[in-house]
């Protein structure tokens, strides 16, 4: 590989330790968000996170979705609030506890958020077009790991 992007890449390869990867990443991942967030007026990040966590797992107790939304319950309420006023989720009783409420998405929540994800998925085949074939197999490896840390459910869950 020749030019900027080639030299960045042999610099990459030069040095894996955690500490100077997670340097290096967490720029990336905060520039790639900016450009990745979606253009549908008032709604922020972290309600299309709330969207794409109820549409992967279901409907959710607010205490669940502030755990893995890692919000507090003022924060989650006003979050859920906000759907809700849209149509984009819908409060219910729990079947198995009465004092409790699920929330759930809308086919009105689910339709925004895959037009969300379409649009973001242009986005990055525009960034992606700019590679060449061994940068984008470079890209397309370190997505399983990256899927894998990211997306897994675990104690502490921030899938």
């Amino acid at each position: 590989m020749t030019g900027q992007a080639g030299t960045r890449l042999a610099t990459a390869g030069a040095s894996t330790s955690t500490a100077e990867v997670a340097a290096r990443l967490g720029p990336v991942v905060v520039r790639l968000s900016r450009r990745l967030r979606p253009a549908s007026g008032e709604l922020s990040a972290g309600h299309f996170s709330t969207l794409a966590t109820l549409h992967r797992h279901g409907p959710q107790r607010p205490s669940d979705l502030a755990r893995i939304e890692r919000l507090g319950p003022p924060a989650v309420a006003r979050v859920v609030s906000a759907l809700d006023e849209r149509g984009l989720v819908r409060r219910r009783p729990s079947p198995d506890d009465a004092r409790s409420i699920l929330v759930e998405i809308t086919p009105d929540g689910a339709s925004l958020l895959e037009a969300a994800r379409r649009d973001q998925a242009r986005v990055i085949r525009e960034l992606l077009a700019d590679l060449d074939e061994d940068e984008l197999a470079l890209v397309s490896a370190a997505l399983g790991p990256l899927e894998r840390i990211v997306l897994r459910r675990t104690d502490d869950p921030s899938f």
